[in-house]
């Protein structure tokens, strides 16, 4: 469970969570220091102020702290922070766990209430250190942001399991505590076993004794031992062999069968390829996170608290989901030399992130996500029927996200005039929100009018079908990840011949909408009849 513990641990101040939040981004702060990285934008720039006068959306500098431009989409106050744009005025810091933290242009008031009770000041901003994206909180301030009661217990199970006491190795019998451990011996000794096995006399004397807490830490960080050849045991390494691409010591230069070879110094061969360890470090330090991650999640389904789990589920399923597109699209393919032949064997990882996905049923009950749609989306009816007056097109994704499986839901259109031109299909979490759904290669869908339909990815247009929509009519969109296909349906009939193959990957279900256009979704559909004895005789 080691390896869990940087999920447990908080980006700011780098201690276990105490009282944690869940920020729209998934990720979790303490609340203490969730007040404490607030800022405070000018008032002049605020989402409200900027609406009322009528000014337009433009990139500027949000904070003469950090001169760091952050742009919000249409007002709605949550983007990214992007580079530099200057020189900060007041440089960033930097928690225990390394993460870029941005502090406060003034100190917090002085107040007796809990940060979670404390009235924070108006137009308050905070910004992710994780992701680095932003918020502007509105007037419930930090209470707004639900409390993960989940990670807490988590934490209490996970310090227990670390406090239990360390047991003496040379006991024959029951095991008693460990009231040292010698470095040099790399021992726990419980206080008769040290008398009788490790007097402080002779060659002893000169061990060093810590208490068993220091010497699990110091075991964990111990340098390795430096290698020793394989053909003169007694030998370590000391050069490097180029024709055979090894290490080998003076002795085999001598003796051996690379006598003849050209060698060099080992040390200058591991200064030049200083990229292969700069790739290893990294592969080691995304191995060790999503480890990490497997055991948070691994501890947050044993949890009983059904509010609770619920509470985060959504979130986890999305950093579950962001993990595997990662790996999946090969971000830590080996960066090194031709004289090195490295290969990461991601395959039993992949393998056990697969095995984590909540949703892995054909049936499946979800809703539209108010918290990664574009804010101009306005949502009712328990966030299943959503609408948008805006003249240009604004994404909203489902809230569950699919990687396996067949999946089938339908859209009623509610309402339908002014000549607007919906798209329905899926996408990538990371997809853009204020553009027509399927213009980037993010998306995969189906837009329509009221004469014809066409299937559009990465803005290249497809199987132009005759016959469009009207007020009350029915859009089916069939996502078989079995095959790797997507169908789409209009009245239960299908439009043009499958509409993509070889999709592959982790999905959301996406809608783009304008001009009014009113859609209402339905989930927990069944695999239509024909499509079922269709694929069964395939």
């Amino acid at each position: 469970m080691e390896e869990m513990e940087e999920e447990l641990k908080c980006p700011v101040c780098g201690s276990f969570y105490r009282e944690p939040i869940i920020l729209p981004c998934s990720h979790n702060l303490c609340q203490a220091c969730a007040r404490n990285i607030l800022v405070q934008t000018p008032e002049s720039e605020s989402p409200q102020s900027r609406r009322a006068s009528g000014s337009g959306v433009s990139d500027y500098d949000y904070l003469d702290l950090d001169k760091m431009s952050l742009y919000s989409e249409a007002d709605s106050g949550y983007g990214s922070y992007g580079g530099f744009a200057s020189a900060p005025t007041t440089p960033c810091q930097k928690s225990p766990n390394g993460v870029r933290v941005f502090p406060p242009a003034m100190p917090p008031p002085p107040t007796h209430l809990s940060p979670a009770l404390a009235p924070v000041p108006r137009n308050s901003c905070i910004t992710c250190p994780q992701c680095h994206r932003s918020l502007i909180l509105d007037d419930r301030g930090l209470r707004g942001f639900p409390k993960n009661r989940v990670l807490e217990g988590v934490i209490d199970r996970y310090q227990q399991s670390k406090a239990a006491a360390l047991k003496c190795q040379l006991c024959e019998k029951a095991p008693k505590e460990a009231t040292v451990m010698c470095e040099q011996c790399d021992v726990f000794y419980c206080d008769p076993c040290r008398l009788r096995c490790h007097p402080p006399r002779g060659p002893l004397a000169k061990h060093r004794l810590v208490p068993p807490a220091q010497g699990r830490v110091s075991r964990r960080l111990s340098p390795r031992k430096v290698s020793t050849c394989t053909d003169h045991e007694l030998e370590n390494h000391s050069m490097y062999c180029v024709q055979c691409k090894m290490p080998v010591c003076y002795q085999c230069l001598e003796e051996g069968k690379h006598s003849s070879h050209e060698v060099k110094a080992l040390g200058a061969m591991w200064k030049l390829h200083k990229v292969v360890r700069d790739q290893i470090s990294h592969c080691t330090v995304k191995l060790r996170q999503t480890t990490g991650l497997m055991e948070y999640c691994l501890e947050v389904i044993k949890e009983n608290d059904p509010s609770g789990f619920l509470q985060i589920s959504d979130a986890l399923i999305r950093r579950v989901h962001l993990t595997e597109d990662q790996w999946g699209k090969g971000t830590l393919t080996p960066r090194m030399t031709t004289d090195f032949d490295l290969s990461l064997d991601n395959s039993p990882l992949l393998q056990s992130i697969h095995q984590l996905d909540f949703v892995q049923v054909k049936v499946a009950w979800f809703a539209f996500d108010p918290g990664s749609a574009h804010s101009d989306i306005i949502f009712s009816n328990d966030n299943l029927t959503v609408t948008c007056s805006s003249y240009d097109d604004r994404v909203v994704l489902g809230k569950t996200g699919f990687s396996k499986g067949v999946h089938y839901w339908e859209l009623t259109i509610d309402r339908y005039d002014n000549h607007p031109d919906p798209a329905f299909g899926v996408a990538r979490m990371d997809v853009m929100k204020d553009v027509m759904l399927g213009k980037d290669d993010k998306a995969w869908a189906m837009y329509v009018d009221n004469n014809r339909s066409w299937f559009m990815h990465n803005n290249s247009h497809t199987n132009r079908t005759e016959g469009g929509i009207t007020k009350g009519a029915t859009i089916g969109v069939l996502l078989d990840l079995n095959r790797k296909t997507l169908t789409f349906f209009i009245n239960d009939e299908q439009q043009g011949p499958i509409a993509f193959e070889n999709v592959e990957g982790m999905f959301f279900p996406a809608v783009s909408l304008n001009r009014n256009v009113q859609v209402t979704l339905h989930t927990g559909l069944p695999v239509p009849d024909f499509y079922s004895s269709r694929a069964s005789i395939a």
